[in-house]
């Protein structure tokens, strides 16, 4: 027996509901359907083409028409911002597609704040985040493959995540590995630390929480968590539920408009699944998730719909979207969507694939600022912004013409 849902059922009842008579002999004919298959419980609330164009209709007109509210509480997109930019890449070190940057206030044994950079040359090299931008060190070849995402661990360990699976434990200071596992087949792409967990997603399909031992580094041999999904992972972030007041993970995956929560704790138990999208004719899902720096209840989500990335707020655990925004960044089905706060909450920058970053002004959806970070048009890969001691608002970008830039406030 067909689906109740089926196109051939929709088919045959539109043209029996309207007098094809002779068509639709003929179509029965065809198809191999029987009468008894257009039969319907209840025609209140059957499916028909009819609705199914009306919500093609009301899908299409929201693309067009997005409803912000605007509200009086949420801060103007502050000015000045940082505009100015300076390639940091030392002029005797080969340049390489920047794959991920991140800046942290304190990383030993260095003075000040420091710029953490990796490239698809396999390289992992440290900046002092404060002018001149000096190279703290450079570790060329320090693991097997590229590395896609990297995180501090108390101050003085170097977290990272690779190509091929594999999680390290580096010396910031050496970069000897101090531990290593390989919990996953490929493709690392995120890799969290809150104490005393190290939180991986990779395109195995696979979530693993392993518990890290730092006073003589070691990760535990079997995950105290594993989560294996229908769709590889994208989004991952460590967040507070406000109802529970404990921490849990927060994750998307492909294929799917929801985002997942997990307590973080071992066996990683589910906690809620919270649909972003009301409709079925919406094909994206969450890429990227970015806790408001102030307002730890809220998440900037950009997703991956073309062909312009869309950002979405959202209250933590909840399908509570306060706004839809679109963003005008244009991406691709192969695009990786990236977005950072800035720290004031004014606003958000977004990656896109033309070389530009956009900064989004969350009151009023509008695009405030463009920084044309490559002019060849060549994709930003990665960012990060916030404040930096001695530098004030800071933003660094990442692209595939090689560029490692600082953007700084023009004094």
């Amino acid at each position: 027996m067909p689906a109740p849902d089926s196109p051939q059922v929709l088919i045959g009842r539109y043209l029996q509901s309207n007098g094809f008579t002779k068509t639709l002999a003929a179509f029965l004919e065809e198809t191999n359907l029987r009468p008894e298959n257009l039969v319907v419980e209840d025609p209140s609330t059957a499916l028909t083409i009819e609705k199914v164009l009306d919500e093609k209709r009301l899908y299409d007109l929201s693309l067009k028409v997005e409803k912000v509210e605007v509200a009086d509480k949420d801060p103007d997109f502050s000015e000045p911002y940082p505009s100015i930019s300076t390639e940091i890449t030392p002029l005797d070190v080969t340049p390489s597609n920047v794959l991920f940057v991140s800046v942290v206030p304190e990383l030993q044994p260095f003075e000040g704040p420091v710029l953490i950079a990796t490239a698809a040359d396999r390289s992992l090299r440290l900046f002092s985040a404060q002018s001149p931008h000096t190279m703290l060190r450079n570790f060329t070849t320090p693991t097997d493959s590229a590395i896609l995402s990297v995180s501090v661990v108390e101050k003085q360990f170097l977290l990272i995540a690779t190509m091929t699976g594999r999680l390290l434990l580096l010396s910031a200071s050496t970069g000897e590995a101090l531990a290593s596992i390989r919990p996953h087949e490929k493709y690392a792409i995120r890799v969290l630390y809150s104490a005393p967990y190290v939180i991986s997603a990779a395109y195995d399909k696979t979530i693993c929480v392993h518990a890290l031992e730092t006073s003589a580094p070691s990760f535990s041999e079997s995950p105290v968590g594993k989560i294996t999904l229908p769709t590889p992972p994208e989004a991952l972030a460590v967040v507070m539920l406000p109802s529970k007041q404990e921490k849990a993970i927060v994750f998307s995956r492909r294929e799917s408009t929801s985002l997942y929560y997990h307590l973080l704790q071992p066996g990683l138990p589910e906690h809620s699944t919270r649909n972003l999208s009301t409709s079925n004719w919406v094909s994206y899902h969450p890429m990227s998730v970015a806790v408001h720096p102030s307002n730890p209840s809220l998440l900037a989500v950009a997703t991956s719909s073309v062909p312009h990335m869309k950002l979405i707020l959202v209250r933590v655990d909840s399908e509570e979207v306060t706004k839809e925004l679109f963003t005008g960044a244009p991406q691709s089905a192969y695009s990786t969507a990236v977005l950072a706060w800035r720290p004031d909450g004014s606003g958000v920058w977004l990656n896109a694939d033309e070389g530009i970053v956009r900064g989004l002004e969350v009151k009023t959806g509008k695009v405030k600022a463009k920084l044309v970070v490559s002019g060849n048009g060549e994709k930003v890969r990665t960012l990060w912004a916030g404040d930096v001691k001695g530098l004030g608002e800071c933003l660094v970008t990442g692209s595939f013409d090689k560029g490692l830039k600082v953007w700084k406030v023009l004094a």
